[in-house]
């Protein structure tokens, strides 16, 4: 029954990695389903070909670009923003 395993790790734990959804059970619950159909391509931790969580091809919005951009760190502005006291 593939419906009664974890949608994240497919009921498959080891003594090194246990799953964060299902504590190492291997149980499906629904925080570990909600995850897979809804989470962020993760394929910039591996290939950049496809994403390891739902074993896909990259589904950023275009090839290569993930949909999250790190910000430069001025707010949202290209450049500091620099305040004048006269």
């Amino acid at each position: 029954m593939t419906e009664d395993v974890c949608d994240f790790c497919k009921g498959v734990s080891s003594s090194s990695y246990v799953c964060v959804y299902c504590n190492g059970t291997g149980e499906w619950n629904q925080a570990a389903q909600a995850y897979v159909k809804n989470h962020i391509c993760q394929c910039i931790v591996l290939d950049r070909k496809f994403c390891p969580v739902c074993n896909k091809a990259c589904h950023h919005d275009t090839t290569l670009n993930p949909k999250q951009t790190i910000d430069s760190g001025y707010g949202g502005m290209s450049t500091p923003e620099v305040t004048v006291i006269a």
